[in-house]
């Protein structure tokens, strides 16, 4: 077949090259279901939704929500919507209803795909969202509400020996993501068809992701999980699913599976290495974790090369950029261990190879000698077209091609990035800056703290005050504990005045520590001058 732009800058091309290549090979495994599906598969069941979703009026261009996370049928259903040429919106499952309801009126979604724990809340918020005409559900043997189809029934029907004859420009837009909505309400991410495959084909190069990987992918695919899943795809690997993490499950799964290559975020990572019966199990086949979404302290690092080896892979990226604005090496890693530089090891890494990165001044927005400490930049073949119906949004976030990430970073003389906050995040006490980071990493080297998280509290005489919140690894561990350690470790201005202990520091649906809600408690009724 000759070259064409539309077979190698969609994502439908993309999956067509690779089922040329591995049709008969295993493309997935549903753990919680022992469900295997082949290339061959997974092409004849999406082809079939296609049709079938084709036939009930979805056309090119139509939003189709997907309320689901971790299943066989969030991929096939993922696939389907983009064989029919129409725009994939992944909700996350760890939504709330209102926040459901949000983004498929946002949306403009006209179909939604909803799991077994969700078919309820759609049949609720229906009467509200008279736009949406058609409603799927999988039944899982349950009876569905009357304005509901089977998902099954889709499968069942739809013709399955191709999909339908639709002319997919890369131009054209593939998916709508939603921001984590850290600074307001999430906005709506655009992203064309070539911005993606850009993507797919960078998550494969920089992540390390070849055909003879087995991957295990335990967070949701609607957030990070889908894109290392289209690394897989692409490539012709084998995607082991679970529907959330357990330590114990992991482990086995990385043992009975082969696994090669998984993705966790820092809380799972810290989770596997206190799990009691670790050294149990035989993880020798693992050889890429990578993590993201937050990062990790170094002597946590440590901890895990010691027990894992130099498999850790860290990558730098947001919904805007997906995942890959910078990487940090397996070999960077070990490098920093062997020659005792832990600052290294809690930089992001360098700039991706199609990505390109800076640090300017958040006023002026003149870029600042390496050191300096400002709002970081990035640029990609793959970042964002456009915020959905917000181009004041839009205009502010994409600056002649680069986008603002809201982060606050330096780049050191060796061209590495080091993320110091949100912009948000950052606490102004007594007229003095402090990045939570800064005070997260000195806290976590406590060999009694699991986890920290650092926020700015009302104080009236200093504007903010540090306060510490704290997961504890033994009941002993007591407020001056860590405040005498605090004392040994940080500059006066930046020690926490207070300090909190919790069973669980809150999550945002995609892995990162909620601080909105763990400030949200202390600033009732109270004015906090940061954006």
């Amino acid at each position: 077949m000759p070259y064409s732009d539309n077979r190698a800058y969609t994502l439908k091309g993309c999956f067509e090259s690779s089922l040329a290549r591995n049709s008969e090979r295993t493309a997935l495994h549903f753990e919680e279901t022992d469900e295997t599906l082949t290339y061959a598969d997974l092409d004849s069941q999406s082809n079939a939704v296609a049709n079938a979703l084709a036939d009930r009026g979805v056309t090119p261009g139509d939003r189709v929500a997907l309320m689901l996370s971790n299943r066989i049928e969030y991929i096939i259903a993922d696939l389907a919507i983009i064989k029919a040429g129409a725009v994939k919106v992944p909700l996350n499952d760890m939504l709330t209803p209102d926040e459901f309801e949000y983004m498929l009126s946002d949306s403009g979604a006209s179909t939604a795909i909803a799991g077994p724990k969700f078919t309820a809340t759609l049949d609720s918020l229906h009467p509200d969202l008279p736009e949406i005409e058609r409603l799927i559900a999988i039944a899982e043997g349950q009876s569905l509400p009357s304005a509901f189809t089977d998902f099954e029934l889709l499968v069942a029907e739809g013709r399955s020996e191709t999909a339908p004859t639709v002319d997919i420009e890369p131009s054209e837009t593939v998916a709508h993501y939603y921001t984590g909505g850290t600074t307001g309400k999430p906005k709506g991410v655009i992203h064309s068809h070539r911005n993606m495959t850009m993507n797919v084909y960078a998550h494969a190069i920089e992540l390390g992701i070849t055909g003879d990987d087995t991957l295990l992918l335990m967070t949701p695919l609607p957030h990070s999980a889908g894109l290392f899943l289209w690394g897989g795809l692409l490539t012709g690997a084998t995607m082991v699913v679970r529907d959330g993490f357990e330590p114990e499950h992991a482990l086995q799964d990385i043992e009975n599976r082969a696994i090669s290559w998984t993705f966790m975020v820092p809380t799972m990572i810290y989770r596997l290495l206190d799990h009691a019966e670790l050294d149990s199990f035989d993880t020798s086949t693992l050889e890429t974790l990578v993590y993201g979404a937050a990062p990790m302290t170094a002597n946590r690092l440590e901890a895990g090369l010691d027990e894992f080896g130099p498999v850790f892979l860290q990558f730098y990226g947001q919904t805007e950029v997906p995942n890959l604005i910078t990487t940090f090496g397996k070999n960077e890693h070990q490098q920093a261990v062997n020659a005792g530089q832990d600052e290294r090891l809690e930089s992001a890494g360098q700039p991706c190879l199609m990505a390109d990165v800076k640090v300017v001044d958040y006023e002026s927005g003149e870029e600042l000698p390496q050191g300096e400490i400002g709002e970081i930049l990035a640029t990609a073949p793959y970042t964002m077209e456009k915020y959905f119906e917000r181009p004041d949004k839009t205009a502010e976030t994409l600056v002649d091609g680069w986008v603002r990430t809201g982060d606050i970073g330096r780049i050191d003389q060796t061209g590495y990035l080091y993320l110091l906050d949100r912009d948000s995040d950052v606490i102004i006490t007594g007229g003095m800056n402090v990045y939570s980071t800064e005070v997260e990493d000195a806290l976590d080297r406590h060999p009694h703290i699991r986890e920290v998280a650092v926020i700015g509290i009302p104080d009236p005489e200093w504007g903010e005050a540090i306060h510490a919140i704290v997961v504890s690894k033994t009941p002993s561990l007591t407020e001056s504990d860590v405040t005498a350690f605090a004392d040994e470790n940080l500059a006066d201005y930046k020690k926490p005045k207070s300090v909190e202990f919790v069973d669980d520091i809150p999550t945002t649906p995609y892995g990162k520590q909620d601080k909105v809600a763990l400030r949200d408690r202390y600033w009732e009724g109270e004015t906090r001058d940061i954006a």
